[in-house]
């Protein structure tokens, strides 16, 4: 399987930054906020809600950037990054800052954003006390540098929080497509990039973060439903994405309206069943 570097993964972001802000960022809010409440944001317990300074990697369209703006204090900072310009300006749309304004600052919020490459943070060791990164984590070159990264940035008894794609057997959204091509004889072959799944499992994620010199790390699991309505929907949303839309340029038509009608079905079956189209969410919390 391929692995991207962060130039092609800069590339990718920037050409399915708009779907993915109308068809899947409404499922990652929800996960934003358990990494938002995992930092101590909304809580009046001892110390944690005291944080100075949030770093947030890998924002996308901003559902993230935006919760953390509506808990964190007043005086507490926050950093919102992307690697994607695109996505950038889609945080800025949200946030309501001009697309065509220099700044990248809001001072009465304490909120800046900018582009970076979450293997390359351009902040000074100790810079902050709190970091989080939502689907981050799995798609970088290497998640061992990124949580390097994040070790270095906070400083000591920071908090970070990540989160992956969970257990394939949990997300029915992720693993759907896929299904359906097998049942027909499709096979994707080379043209899918590495799985968005390898960091699901919990053991292997929380060495990792010790590897990367957190003192503790905890790793809980979540599972977030889909706000999809029907098999068309689906259809819609997951053969959008990039990896998707090389692959289907390979078919011929009746191939594909063969796959799609299976897709449509499969799902329209599922949901007169009663059950959510959704997937499971990894998360740790770590500290320094």
């Amino acid at each position: 399987m391929k692995v991207l570097t962060s130039e092609e993964l800069k590339e990718r972001w920037s050409i399915f930054s708009k779907n993915y802000q109308h068809y899947n960022e409404c499922a990652t809010a929800p996960v934003a906020f358990i990494l938002i409440t995992s930092l101590g944001l909304t809580s009046e317990f001892g110390d944690n809600n005291r944080c100075k300074s949030i770093l947030e990697v890998a924002c996308g369209p901003g559902a993230g950037t935006k919760l953390c703006l509506d808990y964190k204090k007043d005086s507490t900072k926050l950093i919102s990054t992307d690697i994607s310009n695109e996505m950038i300006e889609l945080t800025k749309e949200k946030l309501g800052i001009t697309i065509n304004q220099d700044s990248n600052e809001i001072s009465e919020l304490n909120f800046k954003i900018q582009q970076c490459n979450a293997e390359q943070l351009p902040f000074e060791n100790g810079s902050f006390d709190r970091y989080f990164s939502n689907f981050c984590l799995h798609l970088v070159t290497s998640p061992e540098t990124m949580l390097k990264e994040a070790y270095r940035v906070l400083e000591v008894g920071g908090i970070a929080a990540f989160s992956v794609w969970g257990r394939p057997e949990n997300s029915n959204q992720f693993t759907i497509v896929k299904k359906m091509a097998e049942e027909i004889g499709l096979n994707f072959g080379t043209t899918q990039s590495r799985s968005p799944f390898h960091l699901n499992d919990s053991n292997k994620i929380r060495q990792l973060a010790l590897d990367a010199g957190f003192s503790r790390v905890l790793v809980g699991h979540t599972f977030v439903n889909s706000p999809i309505q029907n098999g068309e929907e689906y259809s819609q949303v997951f053969l959008s994405n990039p990896d998707m839309q090389s692959f289907i340029k390979t078919l011929d038509n009746e191939k594909f309206s063969l796959w799609k009608s299976k897709i449509v079905n499969h799902v329209d079956q599922l949901l007169s069943k009663g059950e959510f189209i959704g997937s499971e969410a990894t998360y740790i919390v770590c500290t320094k």
